[in-house]
């Protein structure tokens, strides 16, 4: 293995170290390093073994440094503008991106007003402005940029909204979008009432280039759109320039099911059909060598530049200059050099960049395919002899090895395994390759004029319709993919360093070479145990945490999920079993098309290992609560609903009724009285609605919520939906049990004046009031309300704030710790 290749791997752990924490400040980090590399040169010197270990610590040393350097603090001075209403000037450094309900701008070199205080400061801001504000059209069905997606980089933009930092995840596991925004430089996000008007035109020659490739990138997406129908340039913008902004929800979620979410990172493959373009070009012209390697590094770099960068198409861009550097010099490439390069010049780029998603699935997929797509076809000798068959063969060999290969950063950032990802890619992947081919063509032509692009876009177009009339019906197979949660460091570095002994083995080893020093290689005999010990790690995988035995009897565990502005709780049951109470939602009258059910309690169900639900229970159906449960009842199996007896057709309603008759799911309708059993040990009594429904009170809907009272041993959960004063005050003076308190209450109705039952919290007395709530514009939670359960002496946890809180108890003690902005873990207490 060539040395550059140890010398990256250590310097992207020493960047990993620097992330875990401040261990050493940069500088003595970078003098250790300098020693070390001092200490190396005498060992190389003096001829002793113990060099490439020396070599190894001071890159890793070196990459600790960088990592500290590379950290930008957020700059304190800003603080004080945060959360508030400001007027920020920037120069737009991008193009715009435009999503469905909002655009979004990145501006550097920002300024920023509040009253007569002013901070200008380094880093970028980010401006949202959602579709249907002032400038702004109504989200729709176009597919092409509106005007306000069309300004220039360079230009000096003036926005007007409220600045604040990005959130943090919410819930355990969720996506990090601060920490994303941070990697690409950026530290706060203004929430605009408007599209931003500009100030000032280009400044200079500096913006130059970016208006070129700007210029070149809308004529690209304009004479797509103009050619072919909506759905066809979605899939092309995706292939050929890796734009995902237009795809649906529903869509996305296809792609990652079937395995083939990769083809909407341009890489290797657009890459190096870029490449051939402008060697044939360069052979056309009978240009030498030098003005060959001019033309063909240039044609790739701009390409590069037109997609933005992203980290599977630098990668595939530095491999191929590398490559032409070997051309050039007239030596022999080797490919897994030029893969350590590039890794290498990202990260000194920009060190943040290894730990983002795409450029950890970029590589991992292309050492995958450099180091097992060969070995595996020496298993296939039977696809030889035409090639036709050996076409065949190295599609096979290619997709199998980038599968295996991402298997367990699939499963750490999309929760997912896909299954039959590899029928899905053998089918998919010629397709796709003639698409890229044909587009990028008419992305060239294009540039010329217009007029000539459209035939080409036609024809890749139309070859979309085959990839999408087959990506369809396979996702949804049964067991298409498999839910499984995030694996921990050891799992997936094991995994790694097995699928590398397993491709060694296979190709019957070779030396790990450094300059005067080689090791013994691996041995075929190591091919079964390295198989093993893989079909071992995809079981743990497979299973999760539950896969590991559990000292004692498991918690019962209530986590109030953050889901905005609605309600999300799941229970984990002692036995194993698990209960969903409501799943979140968008009100009726939102543009928005996020979905919490599809989008944060799906996830979080498969990071948690739960693979079934025995119980969703809706409370009742307003959309903050029944909303996002469509989405669960499609996305996971199952076995029971329970609904209140409530008759309210609405859309949603009907479609949860369609659904639950599709999946053959028992429906259950309930009122005070019952009790649901999922664990003989657990209590589950059923408070509210009385046989008797509630009509003519302020909200009949939510006082005929259902009311769960959760029972565990001496500890008990009180759970009220959107139930008012007139429900609680009933349920106060009848049917709660006597001698019975709450540990844990849910704050009926958001923590809303309407919620308060001074007469059901002198019963209660609780330790917990946890509020369900997000931004809205109906002031929940009520301050008087916060205060009120304060002087009754509980402590009031938001998931606005807190973000997800979860309790778990053995029946006798009560463990709660929260996961938003300001985590906090309160230790065990007994019930009182």
């Amino acid at each position: 293995m060539p040395p550059v290749v140890w010398i990256t791997t250590a310097f992207a752990l020493g960047i990993g170290l620097a992330s875990a924490g401040d261990l050493v400040a940069p500088p003595a980090a970078l003098a250790a390093a300098l020693v070390v590399l001092l200490g190396t040169a005498l060992s190389f010197w003096r001829g002793r073994r113990e060099t490439p270990l020396f070599l190894l610590l001071s890159f890793s040393i070196l990459g600790y440094a960088w990592g500290e350097f590379g950290e930008k603090p957020f700059p304190s001075s800003l603080r004080p503008f945060l959360g508030h209403y400001v007027e920020l000037a920037g120069t737009l450094d991008t193009l715009p991106v435009e999503y469905p309900n909002r655009v979004l701008y990145t501006l550097a070199d920002p300024a920023v007003e509040l009253g007569g205080d002013s901070w200008r400061g380094p880093g970028k801001i980010q401006v949202v402005v959602y579709t249907g504000s002032k400038g702004m059209p109504v989200a729709g069905e176009k597919v092409g940029r509106t005007p306000a997606a069309r300004v220039y980089p360079g230009r000096r933009l003036l926005a007007r909204g409220r600045l604040d930092l990005a959130p943090l995840p919410a819930n355990p596991g969720d996506f990090n979008y601060r920490a994303y925004l941070e990697r690409k430089g950026i530290i706060a996000v203004l929430t605009a009432d408007d599209a931003p008007t500009v100030l000032e035109q280009e400044q200079g020659a500096r913006c130059l280039l970016p208006r070129l490739l700007a210029s070149a990138r809308l004529r690209i997406e304009d004479g797509i759109v103009r050619s072919v129908p909506p759905e066809q340039a979605v899939l092309l913008r995706g292939f050929l320039l890796g734009s995902t902004e237009g795809i649906t929800p529903e869509d996305r979620d296809i792609y990652r099911r079937t395995g083939v979410m990769h083809l909407f990172a341009v890489s290797g493959l657009n890459i190096g059909f870029v490449l051939l373009l402008f060697v044939a070009a360069a052979r056309f012209l009978r240009l030498q060598r030098l003005p060959t390697f001019l033309l063909v590094t240039g044609g790739l770099w701009s390409y590069a530049a037109l997609t933005g960068f992203p980290a599977s198409v630098t990668r595939a861009a530095v491999m191929g200059t590398v490559g032409l550097v070997a051309y050039l010099w007239q030596q022999r490439q080797n490919i897994l050099n030029s893969l350590a390069v590039a890794a290498l010049a990202i990260m000194l780029a920009d060190p943040g960049a290894l730990f983002d998603p795409g450029f950890q699935l970029s590589f991992a997929a292309t050492w995958g395919i450099i180091c097992l797509a060969r070995p595996l076809g020496s298993l296939l000798p039977f696809l030889e002899g035409h090639p036709l068959l050996e076409g065949g063969r190295e599609v096979i060999t290619v997709s199998l090895a980038a599968q295996l290969a991402v298997l367990p950063l699939c499963a750490l950032y999309f929760q997912q395994i896909p299954v039959l990802g590899l029928l899905a890619n053998i089918l998919v992947v010629p397709l796709a390759g003639l698409v890229v081919n044909v587009g990028l063509a008419g992305m060239l032509l294009t540039l010329l004029h217009p007029a000539l692009g459209t035939p080409f876009y036609v024809s890749s177009g139309a070859l979309t319709i085959p990839i999408q009339g087959l990506l369809r019906p396979l996702a949804g197979l049964p067991g298409i993919s498999l839910a499984v949660p995030p694996p921990p460091l050891w799992l997936a570095t094991a995994w790694f360093l097995l699928l590398g002994l397993f491709g060694r083995s296979l190709r019957g080893g070779s030396d790990i070479a450094f300059p005067h020093f080689r090791f013994r290689p691996f041995a075929r005999r190591r091919l079964v145990p390295s198989l093993i010990g893989l079909a071992c790690l995809l079981a743990i995988m497979y299973a999760g945490g539950r896969a590991w035995p559990v000292a004692g009897e498991r918690p019962l565990r209530v986590t109030f999920l953050s889901v905005g502005q609605g309600d999300a709780v799941l229970v984990e049951f002692p036995n194993g079993r698990s209960m969903l109470v409501d799943a979140g939602g968008q009100p009726e009258f939102s543009r928005s098309s996020f979905d919490p059910g599809r989008q944060l309690v799906l996830p979080y169900l498969a990071r948690s290992g739960i693979r079934r639900l025995d119980l969703v229970v809706n409370s009742h159906p307003h959309e903050d609560h029944l909303g996002g449960i469509p989405a669960v009842l499609v996305g996971i199996p199952v076995s029971n609903l329970v609904m209140p007896p409530v008759r309210h057709p609405t859309p949603l309603m009907l479609q949860v009724e369609r659904l639950a008759g599709e999946k053959r799911i028992a429906v259950h309708t309930v009122s005070a009285g019952a009790s649901l059993r999922l664990d003989p040990r657990v209590k589950i009594d059923v408070l509210n609605p009385p046989a008797r429904l509630y009509s003519g009170t302020r909200s009949d809907l939510n006082n005929n919520s259902l009311v769960l009272l959760l029972q565990y041993g001496d500890i008990s959960f009180l759970l009220t939906g959107d139930a008012e004063r007139d429900a609680l005050d009933d349920i106060a003076a009848g049917v709660f049990p006597p001698n019975t308190r709450a540990n844990v209450v849910k704050a009926p109705h958001h923590g809303s004046r309407t919620g308060v039952s001074p007469a059901l919290a002198g019963r209660l007395h609780p330790r917990f009031v946890v509020i369900s709530v997000g931004h809205n514009s109906f002031g929940h939670p009520d301050p008087k309300t916060v205060d009120f359960w304060r002087e009754q002496g509980a402590r009031v946890l938001r998931t606005d704030e807190a973000g997800a809180v979860i309790f778990e108890t053995d029946g006798r003690k009560l463990r709660v710790k929260t996961s938003g902005q300001s985590p906090k873990l309160i230790p065990m207490e007994r019930a009182a």
